[in-house]
């Protein structure tokens, strides 16, 4: 069986020891995907690139999962931070995903920057905005296994996306937030202190609120990703064996 991660840089590795020359060596063995695939005997195959929307998140993940028809799969996907955007240029973005290039209002690319600078004037702002890009990419990703019958389980950085719900929700946040199905998700656990974190949590939250070693890029390092497949591989195995 081969687990193929979907995710941003926490899951591509940057900061960690085998993530060499800021990544443009490849990708890590050392996150918590990767350990929980070696761990279960599986092939480890990384859809996730530094800088992802949670768009790109999802586009990547099926393009990786579909590159790998008739064979045994199972995803597990990290969500990013809902600020990002990704679209598809005109022109070539000089970006190794080109000429798709998520944009976060802080590119360094002359070609994308009077875009993005626009964009995030005019729209990527808007709090609502973000959470309902970022649940249209979740179903859209949700639908994608579903109807290609990959079994899957969904995590995330941060809980920004999904921890707004109540009874005055946005109604159009709120006819996408009843589409996911829950069951297939795992929080990191949230903290007991009333100045942290009180709900369930994103793996970057959980990491900085107990005070992991964080490289100079600001990512958790390997002992976060070691210590993050123990709170996980309960809720991994228990999908896993659901579906195999």
């Amino acid at each position: 069986m081969i687990l193929v991660a979907g995710g941003d840089s926490m899951i591509w590795g940057s900061d960690l020891n085998d993530c060499h020359h800021g990544g443009l060596g490849g990708h890590s063995h050392a996150v918590y995907p990767a350990l929980l695939a070696k761990e279960s005997n599986m092939k480890y195959v990384c859809a996730a690139y530094p800088g992802n929307s949670n768009d790109a998140i999802a586009r990547m993940t099926m393009l990786a999962c579909d590159g790998l028809k008739d064979q045994d799969k199972f995803a597990l996907v990290t969500w990013t931070f809902t600020s990002r955007f990704e679209f598809m240029f005109n022109y070539n973005t000089n970006t190794i995903t080109s000429p798709w290039s998520s944009l976060n209002g802080n590119e360094p690319n002359n070609q994308t920057r009077i875009f993005s600078q626009q964009f995030f004037r005019h729209v990527g702002t808007k709090y609502e905005y973000q959470i309902y890009n970022t649940l249209r990419s979740i179903i859209l990703l949700q639908t994608y296994f579903k109807e290609k019958k990959i079994p899957y389980m969904f995590t995330l950085t941060d809980n920004t996306a999904v921890s707004g719900y109540d009874d005055h929700m946005d109604s159009n946040l709120k006819i996408l937030w009843e589409m996911i199905d829950w069951s297939q998700w795992f929080f990191f656990p949230k903290a007991e202190e009333d100045w942290l974190t009180t709900v369930p949590r994103g793996f970057y939250q959980w990491a900085i609120e107990n005070k992991y070693s964080m490289g100079h890029t600001s990512h958790p390092l390997e002992q976060a990703h070691q210590d993050a497949v123990k709170l996980i591989k309960e809720k991994f195995d228990e999908l896993v064996k659901k579906n195999y």
